[in-house]
């Protein structure tokens, strides 16, 4: 058990968000919970505008409801909720937006190459590093003002990570990737302002974003990937459709892919680190 103390202050936080990017969210951390996601989903109708911070989970969750391994080891895992009358399908491009801007903060601080296997796992070094994960929540209120909940959860190895043995895939810490110590308060500082930023933009400015910055982060583009639920065999992964899927060439033909693994010839049937 480790008992170093959880660095994150949420005062000293909350008020270096206002002061960089004026933004009011209000920040809580905490030594230990279940899931940051799912506090927030519980309470997702007073989280409007709410970071949660823990120093340890013991059920983080990855895609699919996997598990995510979450020790009390430096590592980041937040989430953020916020209130919108945005559409589903506007929503979807989030996570990969997200992802995005998350890796262009942590190379433009760490001098790191940041990939993201779509639609957004982070991998350094040919490794996975991080992944997010978006929930959603319908709130009361009448249909012609249908309001959503989103909770978006970013977790990142900061100082540790899972062996290859214990979740059946490679995996990284950022710390590994740089040679000064990484502090847990600034990557979160990093990763928040990341999340506003986006949350700002309307859904034609992410559009516009994706189609000219995904190309250079991302990890499959022009590779052989397998995707199962397209059947046996190998198709090349060609970049990201309109609405955020998966293009993958398969026998000459392009399909689009909405869900499901895609793997590059590793066995990835389990998450590599929190939320």
């Amino acid at each position: 058990m480790n008992d170093k103390p959880f660095e994150c202050d949420a005062t000293v936080l909350q008020d270096q968000l206002k002061e960089s990017i004026g933004c009011q969210a209000r920040v809580e951390c905490v030594e230990r919970l279940t899931s940051t996601n799912a506090v927030l989903k519980r309470d997702a109708l007073e989280s409007h505008d709410k970071f949660l911070l823990a120093g340890q989970q013991s059920s983080g969750v990855g895609r699919r409801g996997s598990v995510w391994q979450s020790p009390p080891e430096g590592n980041l895992y937040l989430s953020y909720c916020f209130h919108t009358e945005t559409s589903l399908a506007g929503l979807s491009l989030l996570p990969l937006a997200f992802a995005l801007a998350i890796a262009d903060r942590v190379e433009s601080e760490w001098a790191v190459d940041v990939k993201i296997k779509w639609p957004n796992d982070l991998f350094v070094g040919g490794e996975k590093c991080g992944g997010i994960l978006l929930e959603t929540v319908s709130l009361p209120g009448d249909s012609a003002n249908q309001r959503t909940a989103v909770i978006v959860g970013v977790g990142i190895n900061v100082a540790s990570h899972p062996s290859y043995q214990s979740i059946d895939r490679p995996a990284t810490a950022l710390q590994v990737h740089v040679d000064a110590p990484v502090s847990l308060s600034r990557i979160a500082l990093l990763v928040m302002t990341a999340i506003v930023a986006v949350c700002r933009l309307e859904t034609t400015e992410v559009r516009r974003r994706l189609a000219l910055d995904w190309p250079r982060r991302d990890l499959l583009l022009n590779r052989p990937v397998s995707v199962p639920m397209l059947g046996d065999g190998f198709g090349i992964a060609r970049g990201l459709s309109l609405d955020g899927g998966l293009l993958v060439e398969l026998q000459g033909a392009l399909e689009t892919v909405y869900a499901g693994e895609v793997t590059l010839g590793h066995v990835e049937s389990k998450e590599g680190g929190s939320e």
